[in-house]
């Protein structure tokens, strides 16, 4: 806040915010992280996606021992109770856990199963016939908020390689109970290496699934990592994704959007689309990589964006970034880096939790003190 080029990006974000329907109250002017609420939830564990559960509790799941699991917290994320199995598969990586809290209050898990044929493959090729096991999206669910779950289902299913698999799922439920889940889909490109992003929907919470419907590609490229977020007042879906066309051939985090009257109805949108806006006032300089996006919006309605940052386009250097946006998913500035001075490079995987109109919690797969694991640190917003 001292610099003047962070100055004039919050001056910058305060005017987008004051023309909001939502800037009755103070706006916010930055994230005061808190080292003192710097959390270790889960050692040598990955991907930490947490959530708040109907009872009020916490509940965070991720991916450890190439399993899937979750824990839960009654005071606000200080403890954890032990954790409770929901997948494990022989002969797979269990990874890319997501969950949801329905209104109906069913807790769903979604992850990505990697067989390890596959995954010893993925830089090199494969023996003629050697991968036969498909890449899957699965899920499975609880009526008990977590304590026990249902056996695993198969929701997608992508090819047997890392050339034409499917990745990162996340879910997302409408108004109406219509169920999202976005993934990262090689699926339908054999013969290139384009990625896009795909929808799955239900209408049943979870019960039966739709084909795969594409929702976002730019030719050529690789759309990833999508992060699905409803717009207040029914003004839309916005998903935050990464773009490797952006500027330069780095990924950075983009936005690509849908009214919710249309339901991406429109079909997808491509790299032209007016439907598609890279997430940062501040571009990233070409060389850059801004990946691994996620979205997560404030009572107040205004929206965080949370995406793993390195100047010199590697993940060992990577930075967990987190910037506060306006209530229509853009302009996303007065940037602040939660674990400065507290975690060794390499802050991947990345997460939002909104937990009170005050206080945001930041999730990272971490090194600190020489402990890898699922990490988590609160900040305060501070207003005007």
């Amino acid at each position: 806040m001292k610099s003047r080029a962070m100055l004039v990006t919050v001056v910058l974000l305060l005017a987008v915010l004051a023309g909001s329907t939502y800037a009755a109250e103070p706006p916010i002017a930055a994230i005061a992280w808190q080292s003192a609420t710097l959390t270790l939830i889960e050692r040598d564990a990955d991907y930490g996606r947490m959530l708040r559960l109907g009872d009020g509790r916490l509940a965070c799941v991720f991916d450890r021992d190439r399993k899937i699991w979750v824990r839960h917290s009654a005071d606000e994320g200080r403890r954890w109770a032990p954790p409770v199995l929901i997948a494990a598969e022989p002969e797979c990586w269990l990874t890319n856990a997501a969950a949801i809290s329905l209104r109906g209050g069913k807790l769903l898990c979604f992850w990505n199963e990697r067989p390890l044929a596959a995954v010893k493959h993925q830089h090199r090729p494969a023996p003629a016939g050697g991968l036969t096991r498909p890449i899957l999206i699965r899920m499975a669910a609880s009526d008990d908020l977590g304590a026990t779950w249902s056996p695993p289902r198969t929701i997608y299913t992508a090819g047997p390689s890392f050339e034409d698999g499917c990745w990162e799922p996340a879910p997302l439920e409408l108004p109406s109970g219509e169920l999202h889940v976005y993934f990262a889909n090689e699926r339908p490109y054999q013969t290139t290496a384009e990625q896009e992003i795909s929808l799955l929907r239900s209408y049943d919470q979870g019960g039966a699934w739709s084909e795969a419907q594409k929702v976002a590609l730019r030719t050529g490229r690789r759309d990833g990592m999508p992060t699905p977020l409803l717009l207040p007042d029914g003004r839309g879906i916005i998903v935050a994704i990464e773009d490797n066309g952006l500027s330069g051939d780095a990924f950075k985090p983009a936005i690509v959007f849908t009214p919710l009257s249309d339901n991406w109805g429109s079909g997808a949108v491509d790299g032209a689309s007016s439907r598609r806006w890279g997430a940062l006032q501040q571009p990233l300089e070409p060389a850059c990589y801004g990946g691994a996006p996620f979205l997560a919006k404030l009572p107040s309605g205004l929206t965080l964006l949370s995406y793993q940052e390195s100047a010199d386009g590697t993940l060992e250097n990577c930075r967990l970034a987190v910037c506060l946006g306006g209530p229509d998913g853009t302009n996303f500035a007065a940037k602040t880096y939660p674990l400065a001075g507290l975690a060794e490079p390499g802050q991947c995987w990345n997460s939002l939790c909104v937990k009170n109109d005050a206080t945001v919690t930041a999730v990272s797969r971490a090194t600190i003190n020489g402990v890898r694991g699922v990490w988590a640190i609160d900040g305060i917003l501070q207003r005007q």
